[in-house]
C-alpha cells in the first residue's frame, strides 16, 4: 500500500475534490487502482495522477465528461484532436457573439454620451460621415407619431437583421429652412447593408455633411444659417434628422442632429 495514495491524499495533491474523484469512478472514466474489501477505502496510484490531470485540462478546454471518457478509452490522441477541433470551432463561435456584444455595448455607450460630449446646439459644424444603412417607412401625411413607429415596428420585427437602435427622418430641406420639420421617412439604423435589396431599405452616402443640434420637434431650433449657407451652394434635396436620446421616459422632443449632404464622397 505504500505506492497508493487515499481519496483525500490524491483529492488534495491534485487539487479537486473527493466528490469529484468519487464522480469519476461512477461515469467509469477513472477508478481506483484499488478498493480496499473490508473498509471500502478508495486508493489511487502515482500512475493515475497523470490521467486526472489530463481529465483536468480537457475540462478546462471546454470538453465534457462523457467526451474525455471517449478520449480515455480509445487512448489515442486522434479522438482527442478530433474534439479539440470541435471544441475549437464552438468556441470560435462564441467569441464572435462576444466581439459584437462588446460592439454593440461601446456603441450604445458613445450613443448615449454624445451628447454630453458635443455641446452644439443651434451651432453649425462640418462632419465626415461614412456610408450607412437605414430601414425606413414613409410618413404619410395622415401618420402620426405612433402610426409610423407602429408600422417601423412591424416591418422592423418581420426581418431578421442586426440594427442599432438609433431612430430618424428623411425630411424636407425646404421646409427645414422655413422652421417647419415635415418628414417623408422614418427610418432605424441597421448594423450593415442587408443581403438582398429590398423596398424599405436605403443607402445613405458618405460624403462632408453639414450639421447643427436641436429639438426640431419643438421651437427651440434656429435654421437661419443653414438658408444663409445654401444660398450660394446647391440645394439638397433632403436632410437627415438622428434622434438622440436624452433621458428613458419621453423622447418625442429629444435632441436631433441634423445632417445635410455638402460634398458626396465618391
Amino acid at each position: 500500500m505504500d505506492d497508493l495514495y487515499s481519496i483525500g491524499d490524491t483529492a488534495r495533491i491534485m487539487g479537486i475534490s473527493v466528490q469529484t474523484l468519487r464522480n469519476y469512478s461512477n461515469l467509469k472514466l477513472l477508478e481506483p487502482q484499488y478498493i480496499d474489501p473490508e473498509t471500502g477505502y478508495r486508493y489511487y496510484s502515482f500512475k493515475q495522477f497523470h490521467y486526472i490531470d489530463r481529465i483536468k485540462y480537457l475540462r478546462r478546454l471546454g470538453l465534457s465528461l462523457p467526451e474525455i471518457a471517449e478520449i480515455l478509452e480509445e487512448g489515442k490522441t486522434d479522438k482527442m484532436l478530433a474534439y479539440l477541433e470541435i471544441q475549437k470551432q464552438r468556441i470560435a463561435g462564441e467569441l464572435e457573439k462576444i466581439q459584437e456584444t462588446y460592439d454593440d455595448i461601446h456603441w450604445y455607450i458613445n450613443y448615449f454620451k454624445y451628447l454630453e460630449r458635443h455641446h452644439f446646439d443651434n451651432i453649425p459644424y462640418v462632419s465626415h460621415l461614412d456610408k450607412r444603412y437605414v430601414m425606413f417607412v414613409d410618413y404619410l401625411e395622415s401618420d402620426t407619431v405612433e402610426s409610423v413607429e407602429t408600422r417601423l415596428a412591424k416591418l422592423k420585427n418581420s426581418q431578421d437583421l442586426k440594427y442599432r437602435r438609433q431612430y430618424g427622418y428623411i425630411a424636407e430641406f425646404a421646409s427645414l429652412v422655413e422652421k417647419k420639420f415635415v418628414a417623408n421617412k422614418y427610418f432605424i439604423y441597421l448594423k450593415e447593408k442587408p443581403f438582398d435589396e429590398a423596398k424599405w431599405f436605403w443607402e445613405l452616402p458618405a460624403g462632408e455633411y453639414l450639421c447643427f443640434r436641436g429639438k426640431i420637434r419643438t421651437e427651440n431650433w434656429n435654421p437661419e444659417f443653414i438658408a444663409e449657407y445654401f444660398k450660394n451652394h446647391k440645394t439638397p434635396p433632403y436632410v437627415i434628422a438622428n434622434e438622440y436620446e436624452d433621458n428613458l421616459v419621453e423622447y418625442h422632443n429629444c435632441p436631433y442632429e441634423i445632417q445635410i449632404l455638402v460634398t458626396e464622397e465618391k
